[in-house]
């Protein structure tokens, strides 16, 4: 009776061991016909591992945009809607609203400027890029503060 009990937790543990390397098999192995390209061997630094420094991959977010016709409000400085991308932190039905968080945001050093769409909801721009991920990195940058921050595309 004992000798069939470590029999059957050897059995147990051949047969554990055989299915996981099956599945590792499995995994690196090329299914025929794969179209796989060769690459040469990167050469061999004599920099110290513990010295070389690898650049961070770039990560691309997918474009989620809101696409709007709109014109700048009275006074507001035209230079940013000479960018594509707009980082919208507020958006008002009153101006006097949007003109509130927009002196304390320039108080703080921000250069924020209102426009209006066609349906007149004031949209208060904090920032504007040429690229969507750099306008992506300004909304997490102010995610704590401006958790609800999106990015805004001239029609």
């Amino acid at each position: 009776m004992n000798n069939s009990i470590r029999l059957i937790i050897a059995l147990g543990f051949v047969v554990l061991a055989t299915t996981s390397c099956k599945t590792k098999q499995k995994i690196a192995t090329i299914p025929s016909g794969a179209n796989v390209e060769a690459t040469a061997p990167k050469p061999v630094s004599s920099t110290p591992v513990a010295e070389q420094v690898e650049a961070a991959p770039v990560v691309y977010e997918k474009e989620v945009t809101r696409n709007e016709s709109f014109t700048l409000v009275d006074g507001q400085n035209a230079d940013a809607l000479k960018y594509k991308y707009h980082v919208v932190v507020g958006s008002f039905s009153k101006q006097e609203n949007a003109k509130g968080l927009q002196s304390t945001l320039n108080a703080e050093g921000n250069k924020s400027i209102i426009v209006v769409n066609e349906k007149g909801m004031y949209r208060l721009l904090i920032a504007s890029f040429n690229d969507y991920n750099q306008a992506h990195v300004r909304i997490k940058e102010i995610s704590n503060r401006f958790p609800d921050a999106w990015v805004l595309v001239q029609k």
